[in-house]
């Protein structure tokens, strides 16, 4: 019975309207999270990437394992302990120590697969990611990027370069999101466009240098 008490101050306090509309932009931020997209791009590249679709699979378990739960550790027990304003991070300058630690994971990670001799179509998708991640810290440094938009952009990017039929449906799923952004005031459209195309070009710029595209 307090959800909608809670959703209508935290409305108002970013100044979005309450509401309905404010609850679905809410959900949707929640469901199209960078950590579940993260998951999907990992799994995608992993077992469509691989010539061989069974070790494909244990090399994206590996992946994830790397790079989307050391970030998801630190991230929930610097949120408990009071270091971000909210879930979403919405002061700017809270986020640079999230990206630095972000960074510093996925270098550390993609040498441990690299020396493993992972698949190449893996350590490209970790390089897109650690280049994006660099120019996403620089430029929190001065103006607010939207990484869910990124992540959504680098997600959507990845399935229709292996499930073109499905890109589209993806991108359609970037535009919602996009909405949701906005709608509940977390970012502007400059912001949320600034993600997704760091993310198109960063992912296609790093697939085409390795001849994967």
């Amino acid at each position: 019975m307090m959800q909608p008490n809670d959703l209508t101050a935290e409305a108002l306090s970013r100044g979005a309207l309450p509401g309905r509309g404010y609850a679905i932009a809410r959900r949707i931020s929640q469901i199209l999270h960078p950590v579940p997209l993260g998951i999907v791009s990992i799994f995608i590249v992993g077992v469509l990437g691989s010539d061989n679709r069974v070790s494909g699979l244990w090399w994206s378990i590996v992946c994830a394992l790397l790079h989307v739960v050391p970030p998801t550790i630190f991230f929930n027990i610097r949120l408990r302990q009071g270091a971000y304003s909210d879930d979403d991070i919405s002061v700017r300058t809270q986020r640079n120590e999230l990206y630095l630690f972000g960074m510093a994971n996925v270098l550390i990670g993609m040498a441990i697969l690299w020396a493993l001799q992972a698949p190449l179509p893996i350590i490209a998708m970790l390089v897109s990611v650690a280049v994006m991640n660099a120019i996403s810290f620089v430029i929190n440094l001065f103006w607010k990027i939207s990484i869910h938009s990124a992540s959504i952009g680098s997600c959507a990017t990845l399935v229709s370069i292996y499930l073109p039929a499905l890109g589209g449906l993806c991108w359609a799923a970037a535009v919602v999101l996009g909405w949701a952004r906005l709608r509940t005031r977390n970012h502007t459209l400059m912001q949320v466009i600034a993600g997704m195309s760091l993310a198109v070009v960063c992912v296609l710029g790093v697939f085409r240098l390795f001849g994967l595209v």
